[in-house]
């Protein structure tokens, strides 16, 4: 065997190397659907039934091919090298082929009498390729009842005012199979073509890792929802709305692997291992009138829900996951939430911060602190500020800070409509959620020259009375010390200082018409014309740090922020009805 040489870029690329890539991508989604249904009314009695079967197919091909050495970089093709060919199959750049497949048969029966009991009861019978032979069917069904309580005969010296008003109660279980996986049942080994770091006879060699660890037991997620709720109509159902109340609880949840020791050597795979339970509400209103010849109509919706860990293997309750920085499940962990530190402010002087140090010794979180670092505060009483054993029984001086769920979810519509004239209103936004948020959009000076920001907002960091920068002296500043590189990172910690309020308002659809009168239309063969103006999310209300969009934003993460900003976007049409 000839001796094995490594490569001296180990991987990359050397300075002034070129290469031409080509990804392609396929994806094709495949569905049928059959029915058939039959249809009885007798007296007061109505009756529906139907039968059918769908099923669904996702198959989906890519291949990623590059060759080295490009002759010219104004043709920056793969028919225009002479380097090598490699076949890449990597995250960022797959070459696979992949498919899943869904079959199901359902029925349903619909019941009415005098319009008054309404009754539904649905069954679904579900197969999904994801799963092994003996997992992979389930049984999945619902049932509701409404009761138009307006239709009662004692409900009628009601009626002037009530209109409707019609109770319902809905249960029901569905099934999910969108694992992150195509094929989770197999061992799977992924082979990357001249991937190794060595050269072995004068090439590089194909690898491949060891395959981790698979289920036996997976299958669906099931989710079970139970629905309250109640239409309603009042003066002349002008005022209409509903109201719904809701408890979903999905059982079986497939998480990641319960906690195990290092010896393994490999990392156990995800099962159905976790349970989560959803409460929340609905509200939707609306209102309809008329005023002299002025048309108008309102419409306001308004939901809100927690998500609660009811059940998780994690028997230390441990805050984070191994890589530190993700969260973990916990049973009675609330989603969303925050854990950080509680902020006491900016030290202005080196003396202030070892008066703090000796109350507050922060050597853990950091060292050489001075003026201009962040002051975190001890929780405990212990006089050391830490993390403890970062667990929910010992989390040292963290505390759960927010929470980036959006709460109080809220949508108003505005209309109105005057000889011809109509305006249209639309605004959307969240009442409440907190985001932390990190990397070099928000923090500025943050992953060294290569990614750091200079926005406005980043010039209000702290600076001392003796500043020789150019922006002067700024004790009231924001931000803490500028620094370069990872020595800041001890005043970038999840903390209280620097949550941010993820709340906002936004207009999202502006328009206003005018349809010309149909006296003057009709003369020309016309039925209607009509111009308009329409203007997309004109302004923004919202808490949030200026370089960040509150609807676009990630919750957290080193990229937070980095998505394309929502545009504004101004239109003029005219709509002809011939």
């Amino acid at each position: 065997m000839d001796n094995p040489v490594e490569l001296a870029f180990s991987g990359s690329y050397a300075p002034g190397a070129t290469f031409a890539r080509m990804n392609y991508l396929n994806s094709n989604f495949y569905t049928t659907s059959f029915y058939t249904d039959y249809t009885l009314e007798k007296n007061d009695h109505y009756l529906k039934v139907m039968l059918g079967m769908n099923t669904e197919e996702y198959i989906v091909r890519s291949l990623s091919a590059q060759r080295s050495d490009v002759i010219s970089g104004l043709i920056p093709e793969i028919s225009a090298s002479v380097g090598e060919d490699k076949i890449n199959n990597d995250d960022n750049n797959p070459t696979q082929y992949r498919n899943w497949a869904t079959a199901g048969f359902f029925g349903r029966i619909n019941y009415s009498y005098k319009e008054r009991y309404l009754f539904e009861a649905n069954l679904r019978y579900d197969g999904s390729s994801r799963f092994l032979r003996d997992q992979r069917w389930n049984l999945f069904p619902s049932f509701s009842f409404g009761w138009n309580m307006a239709h009662e005969s004692f409900f009628a010296p009601l009626t002037k005012v009530i209109n409707t008003f019609k109770p319902r109660v809905s249960w029901g279980m569905l099934g999910n199979q969108n694992t992150d996986e195509f094929y989770p049942f197999y061992l799977t080994q992924n082979v990357v073509a001249n991937g190794g770091s060595w050269l072995m006879g004068g090439v590089r060699p194909t690898i491949s890792g060891v395959p981790g660890l698979v289920s036996s037991t997976l299958t669906w997620e099931k989710i079970y929802n139970t629905n309250i709720g109640f239409d309603f109509g009042l003066l002349n159902n002008r005022l209409t709305g509903s109201f719904e109340y809701f408890i979903r609880r999905t059982k079986g949840m497939v998480g990641p692997p319960a906690e195990i020791g290092a010896a393994l050597g490999t990392t156990l795979p995800n099962t159905n291992n976790a349970e989560l339970e959803n409460k929340g509400w609905d509200l939707n209103i609306s209102w309809r009138d008329r005023i002299g010849q002025v048309n108008y109509d309102l419409g306001f919706n308004l939901s809100d829900n927690r998500a609660k860990v009811k059940k998780y293997p994690n028997a230390s309750k441990a805050i984070y996951q191994a890589d530190g920085v993700t969260y973990a499940y916990y049973d009675g962990k609330t989603i969303g939430e925050i854990w950080g530190y509680e902020t006491q402010g900016i030290a202005q002087s080196d003396q202030q911060m070892q008066e703090w140090q000796a109350a507050n010794d922060q050597s853990k979180l950091g060292s050489q602190w001075g003026a201009g670092d962040i002051m975190y505060k001890d929780l405990n009483g212990d006089k050391v500020v830490d993390d403890g054993s970062k667990t929910v029984d010992d989390h040292g001086d963290l505390r759960v800070i927010g929470n980036s769920e959006p709460r109080f979810n809220f949508g108003l519509h505005l209309g109105a409509d005057w000889k011809g004239f109509d305006v249209q209103m639309f605004f959307q936004g969240v009442l409440k959620r907190d985001l932390w948020l990190s990397g070099p959009l928000f923090w500025g000076a943050d992953g060294g020259e290569w990614q750091s920001v200079g926005y406005e907002e980043h010039l209000d960091y702290w600076r001392p009375q003796n500043t020789t920068s150019i922006f002067g002296p700024n004790a009231d500043a924001y931000y803490p010390k500028a620094y370069i590189g990872d020595k800041g990172d001890k005043n970038k910690l999840t903390q209280t200082g620097y949550l941010q309020n993820g709340a906002y308002m936004r207009m999202k659809n502006l328009q206003v018409g005018y349809t010309f009168p149909k006296a003057w239309t009709s003369k020309v063969n016309i039925e209607k014309v009509r111009v308009y103006f329409s203007a997309e999310n004109l302004f923004t209300i919202s808490g949030i740090a200026d370089m960040f969009d509150p609807e676009a934003i990630a919750a957290n993460g080193w990229s937070s922020g980095k998505t394309y900003p929502l545009s504004q976007t101004f239109s003029f049409g005219i709509n002809v009805t011939l």
